[in-house]
């Protein structure tokens, strides 16, 4: 999906490009009926820096640009799809509620559209053959590592979530080859973990990065990553449904993987299910 490629790739985009990426997402209807020259007036900008902004977004030109925006357009019938709603102090409790449940419903379907699935099967294998698991993530990302953890160890795989920055790179230098490390950072760029990361990999583990930019450091240095829709241009805090959208792609690897070996870890589910039932009233 374009719209969701402008969105993640939008803090990689130089000032002028974010300038042309901001118009385009506010008004992509408009947009398919300018020229490459009508597009660079109104942003301020020259021809080639539109022409620029179509190819940081992969795409030949602005030809194949407005077809792709085009397509998507008339695919979601809608203009108010391709944005995300923003948040003014006159907002209601209702307005805010609506506002958010309905950008979480659109993350999770713009993440979906997103995924490569030949790349996420790739990475369900390689944490299904994985000697020990080691999952690093702090701030808001902690709550995903302990949620991956538990869900993992549900399954009956050697997992290890690291919530610590130095706990986290101390197990990252005594990881070996066999391990699997992963990474969790919306942003992909904090420095604790892509330092983790690095060293896990230098101590010949397997890295896996879950992130909401594609262009960000723990992706490009990775084995292997996958991305999220990212929705904070439109947020006051830091990643609210990209949060639910890591999540929600947490439980899908952990259904993925239970899949792959379905009878093995039916057992391991039963076992789960006996001691929660011992654990309530």
């Amino acid at each position: 999906m374009i719209i969701a490629r402008i969105h993640n790739k939008f803090k990689g985009l130089t000032a002028t490009e974010q300038k042309i990426a901001s118009y385009v997402l506010a008004n992509p209807q408009e947009t398919v009926r300018l020229t490459a020259k009508e597009l660079a007036t109104i942003c301020d900008s020259a021809p080639s820096a539109v022409i620029r902004f179509c190819k940081s977004l992969e795409t030949d030109g602005f030809s194949e640009f407005k077809i792709l925006l085009a397509s998507e357009i008339g695919a979601e019938g809608k203009q108010d799809v391709s944005k995300l709603p923003s948040f003014s102090s006159s907002d209601s409790v209702k307005d805010v509620f609506d506002k958010v449940f309905s950008s979480g419903i659109c993350t999770l379907k713009d993440t979906l559209a997103m995924i490569d699935f030949s790349n996420a099967e790739r990475i369900a294998k390689v944490i299904k053959n994985g000697n020990r698991v080691f999952l690093f993530g702090v701030g808001t990302s902690s709550v995903l590592v302990v949620d991956a953890q538990y869900r993992f160890s549900q399954l009956g795989f050697n997992v290890t979530g690291c919530t610590d920055a130095l706990f986290m790179n101390v197990t990252a230098i005594n990881m070996k080859e066999g391990d699997v490390a992963i990474g969790i950072s919306h942003s992909g760029r904090t420095k604790a973990v892509v330092d983790a990361m690095a060293r896990a990999k230098d101590s010949g583990a397997t890295t896996v990065a879950i992130t909401s930019f594609e262009n960000s450091p723990l992706a490009r240095n990775a084995d292997y990553s996958v991305c999220v829709f990212a929705d904070e241009e439109n947020y006051p805090v830091e990643a609210v449904s990209a949060r639910m959208a890591h999540m929600c792609l947490i439980d899908a690897f952990t259904m993925t993987l239970a899949t792959m070996e379905y009878d093995e870890f039916e057992k391991h589910v039963t076992g789960r299910n006996r001691i929660l039932e011992e654990i309530r009233y």
